[in-house]
């Protein structure tokens, strides 16, 4: 997708460009408000308490068939109507489901769950996939004696991703074989998400960091670095990963080239790239946007946000990296 407006004072680059998001420009041309079959309240796009499409979009919306089944646990103090949550459960309704801190599943008895939480023993996903990967610990990631990754990480992810061996495994992935059967992600803000992983049915869960990449989200967060992702970016971002070693990086597919990811992805999936065809976006094959359109909200709130704020007068953009 183009960006639609013309950008004001400095010149930037449309994060979104070359990505496989559907036409959203539907959107647009809603008016006034829908009922929710299942509440009955009024919305405008979908229902953020039942997480359905209302109105015509119930048959307009691109479904997208996620590789794993994602969990989000919502602090009960977040804005329904303003976290980006919803956005993965109303996109991807066979494969996400949010719950509400503390009423959370008990996850001790199923296999292959790990939590998107950055702790000291956090694994990286070419880690889970046996990835000759590691991180550098070796200055307490750069942390003051005493605190560690989990309650104070100020670094990025590419000043403490160690050397890498091109040889990887020959292990033939499918959707029932990957090493994540369901990943949890915690919806709240930066100090909240510390008191649900205090839980021992959150902290009990082996933990996994993703690559940073700079958020495009809208609303700012104090404290919060530029990397710190909205819930819908960040999952995007895990299932990109995940794919990319799993069934490698289509060559052909630039959507990625203004999200603005760490060097640090790039290095590792440059020997994961191969060659195919440029409209192949079939489930398990090279990354081609299979997942792009679980930004299909989100894209559309960004270029709604940008018709009438200028990008370099929005704190959230301005945050330190």
């Amino acid at each position: 997708m183009t960006h639609p407006v013309a950008a004001k004072g400095k010149p930037r680059k449309y994060p979104f460009v070359n990505m496989r998001i559907a036409d959203n420009s539907v959107l647009d041309t809603i008016e006034g408000r829908h009922n929710c079959r299942h509440c009955n309240r009024s919305r405008k796009f979908f229902c953020y308490n039942c997480y359905v499409p209302v109105g015509e979009l119930a048959n307009l919306l691109p479904m997208v068939q996620l590789p794993l089944q994602i969990d989000i646990i919502k602090h009960k103090k977040e804005i329904d109507g303003k976290s980006t949550a919803a956005h993965a459960a109303v996109l991807a309704p066979h494969n996400v489901r949010i719950h509400t801190y503390p009423d959370i599943p008990d996850y001790s008895q199923e296999d292959g769950v790990v939590l998107i939480f950055p702790s000291a023993t956090s694994l990286t996903v070419p880690q889970l996939f046996a990835r000759d990967v590691h991180l550098n610990i070796d200055d307490n990631y750069g942390l003051p004696k005493g605190h560690h990754m989990g309650t104070m990480l100020r670094r990025r992810m590419d000043e403490i991703v160690g050397e890498m061996e091109l040889e990887q495994t020959s292990k033939c992935y499918t959707f029932g074989n990957l090493p994540v059967r369901r990943a949890v992600f915690i919806d709240s803000t930066w100090n909240q998400s510390r008191g649900i992983y205090a839980d021992h049915r959150v902290r009990a869960l082996r933990t996994v960091v993703l690559q940073n990449r700079l958020s495009q989200f809208w609303r700012h967060q104090r404290g919060s670095p530029r990397w710190y992702l909205a819930t819908i970016e960040a999952i995007h971002q895990f299932l990109l990963e995940m794919h990319v070693n799993a069934w490698g990086l289509n060559a052909s597919y630039r959507g990625l080239d203004n999200l603005e990811i760490t060097e640090g992805f790039h290095q590792l999936s440059a020997p994961l790239t191969v060659a195919a065809p440029a409209d192949c976006e079939q489930l398990e094959s090279p990354y081609n946007g299979q997942y792009d359109n679980l930004l299909y909200f989100f894209a559309n709130m960004y270029d709604l946000i940008h018709k009438y704020y200028d990008h370099n007068d929005l704190i959230s953009y301005r945050r330190p990296i």
